[in-house]
């Protein structure tokens, strides 16, 4: 059982008392943002391409996409504590 590996190394598990991952719903989210906002339009052909394109969509999600959640602001804007001043030419899709 894969619990009683990560318990041996002293790995804390993110899950509920019943084996759930309830408490990674924002990661969730990230998970099917990058799913269906740029891997599956992309249609990537290797895996530098993929590694590259991943990576990009990383960066333009923590500091150019706003998200309704954070009061319209991005990622970077919330943990950082600053205000992004460029113009933002889209409006939110969420």
């Amino acid at each position: 059982m894969f619990v009683a590996e990560l318990r041996v190394h002293d790995i804390q598990i993110s899950m509920d008392g019943r084996g759930r991952c309830l408490d990674n719903a924002k990661m969730e989210r990230f998970w099917w943002a990058l799913k269906y906002e740029d891997i599956k339009i992309k249609e990537y052909v290797s895996l530098p391409q993929s590694c590259c394109g991943v990576r990009h969509y990383v960066k333009f999600y923590n500091s150019r996409r706003i998200h309704s959640a954070l009061q319209y602001r991005t990622p970077d804007e919330v943990y950082f504590g600053t205000c992004n001043r460029q113009t933002r030419a889209f409006t939110p899709i969420f």
